[in-house]
């Protein structure tokens, strides 16, 4: 009996020990100043055992440590590599020696080595921090989600922010373009959740953002505004077909702001009937584009339809000339507080 008791007791503190040491999943909520800090990487092309890629992790560890983050999201186009899975762990490794929570979108080139889109968010959903899910099967896509944001002071909803997987590219001469757009029932699941979410808010829309890698059609219509700032150096890469995103995101009235990649020469942030369309700075060194690498950073504002963001330029770059050269800047480039940035004069 004494011998059964002992292996009883063995077990129960192994599996203690088990579940003491099991990923647990990370709940976002706002700090104590009432904000939500969120950097923004996109396009880092990262090449498994590249110096040019490892320069570009470099300086993502570094903003990680700068910048303090509540959330990292990756935009896509984030791992273009043989030996895919080894790739994606190795840059995501950041995130986890940091332990700080990370989402990620697909973009159009991540799907073109070794994984599917559904194994690359089956490698990463299984590490610490992370968190992206893959979709119920009967969504187009892998990585469509949704992440709620706790207020600083309780569990209660406070913000909602979307992942959208955009998908890929058509075969070169294909009569649908040149990129595929988000489906009808990625968009009709996200009304439907929107508007549960509206309703258990007591009929009043979260204050949401929106994340996925290829920019909508409408993003043509902020360049030339007033008040839209930043840098358009090549022309919107969006699908020819509009399939209706925008104006989902419209009629439902959640979110304020989208942040894609996909275009690296452009930075813009603009607003569209009160809905920012906002590009994040191009991170990777193996990337084209003449405007510098680095990140976008984002605070959101607890009980505020309100968010700033920024750019951060680190260094000056050029893939063809192999130019890696420190900024050596502190600068809050591209600066917008949406919405007062966007507000006409009376």
């Amino acid at each position: 009996m004494k011998t059964i008791s002992s292996i009883f007791v063995l077990l129960m503190v192994t599996l203690s020990g088990f579940i003491a040491g099991a990923k647990t999943e990370p709940v976002l909520k706002f700090g104590e100043n009432g904000k939500l800090k969120i950097l923004q990487f996109t396009d880092i092309h990262f090449q498994y055992n590249s110096y040019r890629s490892d320069s570009a992790l470099v300086l993502m560890k570094n903003a990680v440590e700068t910048e303090k983050p509540g959330l990292v999201v990756l935009t896509g186009d984030v791992v273009c590599s043989e030996n895919t899975k080894k790739a994606w762990l190795a840059l995501t490794q950041i995130f986890v020696d940091a332990k700080v929570p990370w989402a990620v979108v697909l973009g159009n080139h991540d799907v073109e080595y070794e994984l599917t889109s559904k194994e690359i968010i089956e490698t990463i959903t299984g590490l610490p921090y992370c968190l992206a899910v893959n979709d119920p099967e009967r969504i187009s896509g892998s990585g469509n989600y949704i992440v709620p944001v706790q207020s600083a002071k309780s569990k209660e909803t406070k913000a909602v922010l979307w992942f959208l997987d955009s998908h890929s590219s058509f075969e070169k001469g294909s009569e649908m373009g040149t990129y595929d757009w988000i489906k009808q029932d990625q968009i009709q699941w996200y009304r439907q959740e929107s508007a549960k979410l509206t309703k258990t808010n007591n009929g009043k829309p979260y204050p949401a953002l929106a994340f996925f890698h290829i920019p909508l059609p409408e993003y043509k219509e902020v360049w030339g505004k007033e008040k839209t700032v930043g840098v358009k150096h090549e022309d919107v890469c969006s699908p020819d077909i509009n399939s209706g995103m925008y104006n989902a995101f419209l009629e439902s009235g959640d979110v304020m702001g989208m942040f894609v990649g996909h275009d690296h020469d452009n930075n813009y942030v603009g607003s569209l009937r009160e809905i920012c369309m906002v590009y994040g700075q191009a991170t990777g060194r193996e990337t084209y584009g003449t405007i510098g690498k680095g990140y976008r950073v984002i605070e959101l504002y607890e009980e505020q339809r309100k968010f700033d963001t920024w750019v951060r330029i680190i260094y000056n770059a050029d893939r063809d000339k192999d130019l890696w050269e420190p900024t050596r800047s502190s600068e809050k480039a591209l600066f917008v507080t949406y919405p007062d940035s966007f507000l006409e004069k009376k």
